[in-house]
């Protein structure tokens, strides 16, 4: 019984299991950790640099990660891991010098950026790094440095939990301290097993073709993603917005789940499909069916008790906003739903369908938005999102049908 526990514990899919279990829990209660700790001032502008990070996220994951996950699954070699492990510190360097610049900006929150530039640029640096080396590494089936890696940022949590006198620039400087320690044992593995060159002419040239369409994909998904919650306060008033902040930081878990399973199974069914292993990519879709059944499951229990868990959450003023948990419910069905056609066109690599179909969601959102947030409120800002992944997934449906391909057939 013991040994086959054991066997049941050292499969892959059991490793990336515990590791999300990690990462997810470890960024939701960071989330509720930092929003007790700091004022509400210090708060809004800690998820204010936090949302401009996951652009800077989303672009290196366009041109570096997701080119070579399928590049990866196609021919893995040591040049390309050198070659995303050199573009990624490039790219990063990029991001520092606009942040650097952003000082410069004749905006209001100029103080805040010259008060906290170097912590800002630490933290966004050391995110986007450690970000970057768990989904490559994820790629090429480390999963137990992975899993070391995401063990390791639980220092954060007697860090923060113990600063007295914590502000936003420490809290930024802790995290981007303990994110850069953990991100040293996958500089370690890269190092020792990359093959570094300054020639990597076909490579750039691979990653820019393949990047193009989902770097601007990345941008326009971005905002897109977060269009309606950016207007909402101004429609809705300060109380709707709180709910609705509040919502989507919880089901932010459900998301960091979501994107960890394409993490993985993205390389895994481009690699199956790529050698033609019809049998097991079957058996892949059966197990990735299985986990989004579960999710499903959960996400209709959050449905079902939307009223103790939303009062759980934010306190008894909240309570009158259980609806929202219901509403942001029936959006994550319609996304769980979407899973297989979305990795249908990264794998069969349809980039430009890929950046078209958020360009599609992204109109939708400037033509709907006064409307919606005018008459339907709360209602309205979350149906103009499951309208917007339902435009996505007809369109992508609509086609591969035409194109006759698919990787799942």
């Amino acid at each position: 019984m013991v040994k086959k526990l054991t066997e049941i514990f050292r499969r892959p899919t059991s490793l990336v299991f515990a590791d999300q279990l990690i990462f997810s829990g470890t960024n939701f209660l960071l989330t509720f950790l930092l929003a007790r700790k700091l004022n509400i001032s210090d708060f809004g502008l800690f998820s204010s640099v936090l949302l401009v990070t996951y652009l800077l996220v989303g672009i290196c994951n366009a041109i570096v990660v997701q080119p070579f996950q399928i590049l990866a699954a196609k021919e893995f070699t040591k040049k390309s891991l050198g070659f995303v492990f050199q573009a990624s510190i490039v790219l990063i360097m990029i991001f520092s010098a606009l942040l650097l610049m952003a000082k410069f900006l004749p905006v209001s929150a100029m103080a805040f950026f010259k008060d906290n530039l170097l912590a800002i640029i630490a933290f966004a640096a050391a995110y986007v790094f450690q970000d970057f080396l768990r989904k490559v590494l994820l790629t090429i089936d480390r999963i137990q440095l992975v899993l070391f890696i995401d063990s390791i940022f639980l220092l954060v949590f007697p860090l923060i939990w113990f600063e007295n006198s914590l502000d936003l620039g420490k809290s930024l400087l802790i995290i981007a301290i303990v994110n850069a320690i953990a991100s040293l044992p996958g500089v370690w593995y890269c190092v020792k097993n990359a093959e570094f060159s300054l020639k990597n002419a076909s490579l750039f040239h691979y990653h820019v073709t393949e990047g193009k369409w989902l770097l601007s994909a990345s941008i326009v998904q971005w905002f897109s993603s977060n269009f309606f919650t950016l207007v909402a306060g101004i429609y809705l008033g300060v109380n709707a917005l709180g709910a609705l902040r509040l919502v989507q930081s919880f089901f932010g878990v459900i998301n960091v789940i979501l994107q960890t399973v394409e993490n993985y199974y993205l390389p895994k069914t481009a690699q199956l499909h790529y050698q033609d292993k019809k049998e097991e990519k079957k058996s892949l879709l059966f197990s990735m069916s299985k986990g989004m059944m579960a999710l499903g499951i959960l996400i209709i229990g959050f449905f079902i008790f939307s009223e103790p868990l939303i009062t759980l959450l934010g306190g008894e003023q909240y309570k009158q906003y259980g609806f929202v948990i219901k509403l942001v419910s029936v959006l994550y069905v319609v996304i769980l739903y979407s899973y297989p056609t979305r990795l249908s066109i990264r794998v069969l690599e349809q980039n430009k369908a890929f950046f078209t179909g958020y360009c599609i969601s992204f109109v939708f959102s400037l033509l709907s938005f006064h409307f919606l947030l005018k008459y339907g409120a709360l209602y309205g800002a979350v149906a103009g999102l499951v309208i917007n992944q339902i435009l996505m997934i007809v369109y992508w449906k609509i086609l591969l049908n035409r194109k006759q391909i698919s990787v799942w057939a």
